[in-house]
């Protein structure tokens, strides 16, 4: 064995001792999803709106880091260039997937469901909060395409920036964002010895059924 695949096999962190029992989840997975968001925004984790999302075209499935920035109703909402690989494969495919970790407080959530462009109002809304850098840089980058060097966008944004000297940066429409409509989410709460709490929120005519895993 090298001496890197034996300090990987040796990495290994003891888990809390908390419980994540039944009777302290609320029936509503979006407002579960909610209050340990909330707690990690409180714990001060680095971008606790991170998550990792996945999409699948052809068998192959595709995953990155993005930010999701609201939560309206039941749906979760991130932003992204209309042309991007991850947009063109929802087009496609729009089954998708995701993962928020929050290493500091032991816990995980994922979900799964279908995404489609959110309302125009949405994203107007958000892209008018952006910082103007933010803005500037949504019109600048052709995402995932290939380029020479880095000046290729940087000076696209100079220019930019000066075509929008004396006015307001409006929203391109080749950005905006997308809904995620979930309809199953999983809780998941690390505990010593890798005894780890697990539930699944899943649909039916009733509402929503609340079960537990095993780890």
């Amino acid at each position: 064995m090298d001496k890197l695949s034996e300090k990987i096999q040796n990495l290994r962190n003891e888990y809390s001792d908390s419980d994540l029992l039944l009777e302290h989840l609320n029936i509503n997975p979006i407002q579960q999803f909610t209050n340990w968001l909330d707690e990690a925004i409180e714990t001060k984790i680095y971008e606790p709106n991170a998550m990792v999302l996945a999409t699948s075209v052809d068998g192959q499935p595709r995953s990155r880091y993005v930010l999701f920035k609201n939560i309206i109703g039941d749906k979760i909402i991130f932003h992204t260039h209309y042309e991007s690989p991850k947009a063109q494969e929802i087009y496609l495919n729009p089954n998708v997937s995701g993962i928020f970790y929050w290493p500091e407080i032991h816990r995980q959530v994922r979900f799964q469901g279908q995404a489609k462009k959110a309302d125009k109002n949405i994203s107007d809304e958000y892209f008018s909060t952006r910082p103007r850098g933010g803005q500037l840089s949504a019109w600048a980058s052709n995402q995932s395409k290939v380029i020479q060097n880095r000046e290729v966008v940087t000076n696209r944004i100079d220019a930019l920036d000066k075509k929008f000297k004396d006015s307001n940066v409006p929203r391109p429409e080749f950005w905006g964002g997308f809904e995620i409509n979930v309809n199953y989410w999983e809780f998941w709460q690390g505990r010593k010895n890798r005894t780890h709490d697990r539930f699944c929120y899943t649909q039916n005519s009733k509402g929503w059924k609340i079960e537990r895993l095993s780890p």
